[in-house]
């Protein structure tokens, strides 16, 4: 019978959380003990030894065929310094931009080399992630996923590592999987919202909504004094010499106060 295990945290409120897929339950992240961290390192010892023993390639392994192939080496080398080189030089671009039509270009310029970079990346990264190694890592994760999430009382989400197996609501155990996994390589939750273009991005839009917001009220102002001419024309109507109603001093109020707006707005342009 597993032991319920419970987190005792005064300062649990102020620790690393994120909400669960439901966007409502809030999880949080707390440290591992000892016990932890050694049944974690068990665990990538099993994964590490049966992965090798049924013939998997450990990384080392995996980088010789690579570099036989031909897919890394100097060219695979010097290929990807050019591409991180391109991708600064978009990113010094982007920061010294004022204009947000330029500001937008750069923005998905960059985008676009960091995604160029990621995938001449894969080249490497995509088979080092299925040797030995790698396996063993996310076996690792896995049991400290296991270990590191608990609710707002401070009662651990799964008591055991197989419970976390065995979790029905993968949403939830594919979550916690990459929120922790980032807190151990010290990234934030919102990292991908904090690059350059994403950050260029969200000035855009708010400029944008302020310049919308200023030519609402704009409008609005408009609206106001032509309400206000229309109820003095009308309370005091002119009559002209042959007993017509005069309309043109109304139509010349409306139209100076709309005219004015614009050249008000284009002043500011």
């Amino acid at each position: 019978m597993t032991e319920e295990v419970k987190v005792v945290d005064k300062d649990l409120n102020e620790r690393r959380s994120f909400f669960g897929p439901d966007g409502v339950t809030k999880y949080f992240l707390v440290a591992p003990n000892a016990n932890d961290i050694r049944e974690a390192d068990w665990q990538y010892s099993r994964i590490y030894t049966r992965s090798l023993t049924e013939g998997i390639t450990t990384s080392a392994e995996m980088m010789d065929i690579l570099r036989r192939r031909g897919i890394i080496g100097p060219e695979f080398d010097q290929r990807a310094s050019e591409l991180v080189n391109t991708l600064n030089e978009k990113i010094w671009l982007l920061d010294a931009a004022k204009d947000n039509d330029e500001k937008r270009k750069l923005a998905i310029g960059v985008a676009e080399a960091r995604d160029e970079l990621f995938q001449w990346n894969q080249r490497l990264n995509g088979p080092i992630s299925n040797t030995c190694e790698h396996l063993a890592d996310d076996a690792r994760l896995e049991h400290l996923t296991s270990c590191m999430l608990v609710d707002e009382k401070g009662d651990r989400i799964w008591p055991s590592y197989d419970s976390y197996t065995k979790e029905k609501n993968q949403a939830l155990s594919l979550k916690a999987r990459f929120e922790i996994m980032l807190y151990l390589q010290g990234l934030e939750s919102d990292f991908l919202e904090k690059t350059p273009e994403a950050k260029a991005m969200r000035e855009i839009e708010l400029d944008l909504l302020n310049k919308a917001q200023e030519a609402a009220k704009a409008i609005e102002a408009v609206n106001e004094e032509v309400t206000s001419i229309i109820e003095v024309a009308d309370t005091k109507p002119i009559i002209s010499d042959d007993g017509v109603q005069d309309n043109s001093l109304k139509t010349n109020a409306i139209s100076a106060v709309v005219n004015g707006v614009v050249k008000k707005k284009s002043k500011k342009k």
